[in-house]
């Protein structure tokens, strides 16, 4: 297998607060990028196996894809519209890959939700719904208990 050094990216995962300075790597000649933090398909990890930056990067994308919402409520549109747009551009984003990055903290979790909330208040359902009828009308709150991988990460290093 032949490697790029210059697409090749070298991230240490530590969980400690005084991070060890480990030699550097090379290929060849070439000394390989030392990184805190990187984008693989689509999610974007942390050297400490935060989600800050990804859960940020989700937020910001999220509140751009509420004007698909927002030009169906300007038309008239029925509110099945509005729920079919929301479950085709912007639930896809929210939820990409969140068997990876669930069991987060409360704080972005909650970054997620408003994005949810914001949703149904511009497609025009009530903010508060049973859990039945959320699920029914693909609206799942996104705390996520299936797989903590921060979690198997530490169990795995130690």
């Amino acid at each position: 297998m032949k490697l790029n050094a210059k697409k090749t990216k070298d991230m240490w995962i530590c969980f400690g607060k005084s991070i060890p300075q480990p030699p550097n790597l090379y290929i060849g000649d070439v000394m390989i990028e030392r990184v805190n933090s990187f984008k693989l398909l689509g999610v974007s990890c942390q050297s400490n196996m935060k989600w800050n930056s990804h859960i940020k990067e989700i937020t910001r994308k999220g509140n751009r894809r509420l004007c698909h919402l927002r030009q169906c409520r300007k038309a008239h549109l029925p509110t099945e519209v509005g729920l079919a747009t929301y479950c085709t551009k912007i639930s896809p984003l929210l939820e990409y890959a969140a068997p990876v990055w669930g069991g987060l903290p409360h704080y972005l979790v909650n970054d997620l939700e408003c994005i949810q909330r914001r949703s149904l208040r511009i497609i025009g359902l009530p903010i508060h719904f049973p859990r039945l009828v959320r699920e029914e009308i693909h609206f799942p709150r996104l705390v996520r208990e299936e797989i903590h991988f921060p979690r198997l990460v530490r169990e795995e290093i130690s």
